[in-house]
């Protein structure tokens, strides 16, 4: 899990076109207990298969709008975790309304300074020593999509070449 984490403070550091707002990471200390209506819009979602697991995170600012405009979720004491990579929910908040606007699995997620219909872009990262995936996504107004999605490893010499600042590997 360590070389997830320089992999992770690598890849921050190498995306200049996410200047790293505020990050996430399924492992970081301090993600709490989620508001009741934030963990409910969570788990009444369609496809929702963590029952058993408790649900933490922290707020956001999505929009760049001053105040906290959502959350990033995943779940407690690695529930439902993969190898590497854990389940990632990002909530958007209205008022005292909660909108479920992505589920997917990964490491990372790094807020870019970029908007689309309010929101601002996502990366998700996560990797190994062998692999490492990275995902950008802007938001449709609905829901955010991906719109990049890469899957790098050290034999990919190409790939890597031409996406040196993602590419965790020097080539």
């Amino acid at each position: 899990m360590r070389l997830l984490s320089l992999t992770a403070a690598l890849f921050l550091m190498l995306v200049p076109i996410l200047a790293a707002a505020e990050d996430f990471t399924i492992e970081a200390e301090g993600l709490t207990a989620l508001p009741m209506f934030v963990d409910t819009a969570i788990r009444s979602s369609k496809g929702f298969e963590s029952d058993a697991c408790k649900l933490i995170g922290k707020s956001v600012n999505l929009s760049d709008q001053g105040a906290k405009t959502g959350f990033i979720v995943t779940t407690a004491n690695a529930c439902a975790w993969g190898a590497a990579q854990g389940p990632i929910w990002v909530v958007r908040v209205v008022a005292d309304s909660a909108e479920l606007v992505l589920h997917y699995v990964g490491y990372s997620v790094t807020i870019g300074q970029s908007k689309k219909h309010g929101l601002r872009h996502l990366a998700i990262s996560a990797g190994t020593a062998t692999r490492y995936s990275y995902s950008l996504w802007k938001f449709d107004g609905a829901t955010y999509q991906r719109t990049q999605n890469y899957m790098f490893t050290p034999e990919d010499k190409e790939l890597c070449k031409s996406h040196p600042k993602i590419c965790p590997w020097e080539m």
